[in-house]
């Protein structure tokens, strides 16, 4: 059909009856599939049997397909369900005349030559990692010849290639970018073979430097391998080694770090410097399917716990160390404002995690409305600020016990009595509802080895083994 045999208006009526027709199917599939929903917009060609005139033509060719992605934007927008891929902008990135082969078109109804579905897969896996909480949590940096060109210790602060000019704008920009990750939540650390005093003095007082002292959680900028630093970073950061992404524009220390310490994923830097920030941008291991107040202000949260560990280092003792820092719990039934955070942690969190089990946000909501089940979330704050959302207990209700579903807390106040005091808490609503019984659950897998002993340890008794 030619859209230019019909009028504009009736042109108008025809696509909005496709759009309703598509409104009306993605619909029964939410009523019928209980999980999230990936669909693809519309290409919009590059041809027009009007040649430049499209652009003049009212509710034309390109504008009726646009109306199409626009409105299915609108309807994912507010829906947490339902996500769009672009597909038109794929074919953008790739080249709309790459992305269409027209013999297997005619011949298959096959318009994406073969050779880019695995690029359309990997668009794909944008979306499935954070469902099988493969995302990455930390981007650990170099600096010389990363984030700024030239080598530090040879040029000195003023030699550096970093700025507005045409060696140091694609470092500027790369950096730029890596704040912008920062921003939505993205956790950055240094692992640097440099002098740490010229470091700090780059990262406080050059002009040009995007990124700050107090944008990096962890600064390890000093003599040792990678390999060390790396591990240090982890434990300062009380974050997994497969939480990492490095990136290096030295072949040697990725190969290093890839042998040693398989968990990190380590990224290829090409040689061009220029393509630093395109790689970067490409890579879809930062993806989450919300962004929480907890995300934005995880930057913050880190530099608050540099002053935590600070107090540790003065104190005595773990019972000392918690009194000083005057930790409060907030514990209350999950709701609208907390089931994406709840769903968040329940995707991401691994060391301590009885069972790790991994629900949805749909799940949570079912769960949320159902007598069988009570769903509480613990917020902590203590005297240097608040930590947000960071525990999620589920349990089920049966007759004569309550069975812990999950029992998660995030690492970021592990070893501060709040996974104790939740807990306790627990027990206490338990006997307050004349139930008799609370029945714990640990699943062991590779990652949750701290959460290991907690029931044994809070004088549960063993039953028996799971599975």
């Amino acid at each position: 059909l030619n859209p230019y045999q019909l009028t504009h208006s009736k042109r108008e009526k025809f696509i909005k009856s496709k759009f309703n027709e598509l409104k009306e199917l993605i619909s029964k599939l939410k009523s019928s599939v209980k999980t999230k929903i990936v669909i693809h917009n519309f290409n919009i060609p590059n041809y027009s049997p009007y040649g430049i005139l499209e652009n003049k033509q009212q509710f034309g060719f390109h504008d009726s397909i646009r109306y199409l992605n626009n409105n299915l934007q609108s309807m994912s927008m507010n829906d947490p369900n339902l996500f769009v891929l672009d597909y038109d902008a794929f074919c953008s990135k790739n080249g709309t005349k790459n992305t269409l082969d027209y013999k297997m078109y005619y011949l298959a109804d096959m318009r994406l030559p073969a050779n880019y579905l695995i690029e359309l897969c990997d668009e794909y896996l944008g979306y499935i990692k954070p469902l099988v909480s493969m995302v990455k949590k930390c981007i650990v940096l170099d600096l010389d010849s990363t984030l700024w060109g030239g080598i530090l210790g040879e040029v000195g602060f003023s030699g550096i290639q970093l700025g507005p000019t045409s060696e140091g704008r694609s470092y500027w920009e790369f950096q730029k970018y890596l704040l912008s990750l920062h921003q939505r939540g993205m956790i950055l650390a240094i692992n640097s073979r440099n002098n740490l005093a010229e470091v700090l003095q780059v990262l406080r007082t050059h002009p040009y430097m995007i990124l700050k002292e107090e944008h990096f959680s962890a600064i390890e900028a000093n003599w040792q391998n990678k390999v060390t630093n790396m591990k240090s970073i982890a434990k300062h950061l009380n974050v997994g080694l497969d939480s990492f992404v490095f990136l290096d524009d030295d072949p040697y220390n990725r190969d290093l770090i890839r042998k040693s310490l398989k968990e990190v994923t380590v990224v290829d830097l090409p040689e061009d410097k220029s393509l630093y920030l395109d790689t970067l941008a490409n890579l879809n291991d930062f993806n989450t399917l919300q962004i929480t107040e907890e995300d934005k202000n995880r930057g913050k949260m880190y530099t608050k716990e540099k002053k935590r560990q600070e107090l540790e280092k003065s104190v005595s003792n773990i019972d000392e160390f918690v009194k000083s820092l005057q930790v409060t719990i907030e514990i209350e039934p999950a709701n609208g404002f907390s089931i994406p955070r709840i769903s968040q942690l329940l995707q991401k969190t691994n060391q301590f995690n009885m069972t790790t089990r991994r629900y949805l946000e749909e799940d949570i909501i079912r769960f949320n409305s159902s007598k069988e089940y009570l769903v509480l979330s613990a917020k902590v704050v203590d005297k240097f600020g608040d930590y947000g959302l960071t525990g999620v207990v589920i349990i089920q209700k049966k007759d004569q016990a309550w069975l812990i579903d999950t029992f998660l807390l995030s690492c970021r106040v592990l070893g501060r009595k709040v996974e104790e005091s939740i807990l306790s808490h627990l027990i206490k609503e338990a006997k307050k509802q004349k139930i008799p019984k609370v029945i714990g659950q640990f699943i062991k897998t590779d990652r949750n080895a701290p959460a290991e002993n907690f029931y044994k340890d809070n004088n549960f008794t063993f039953m028996k083994k799971l599975g």
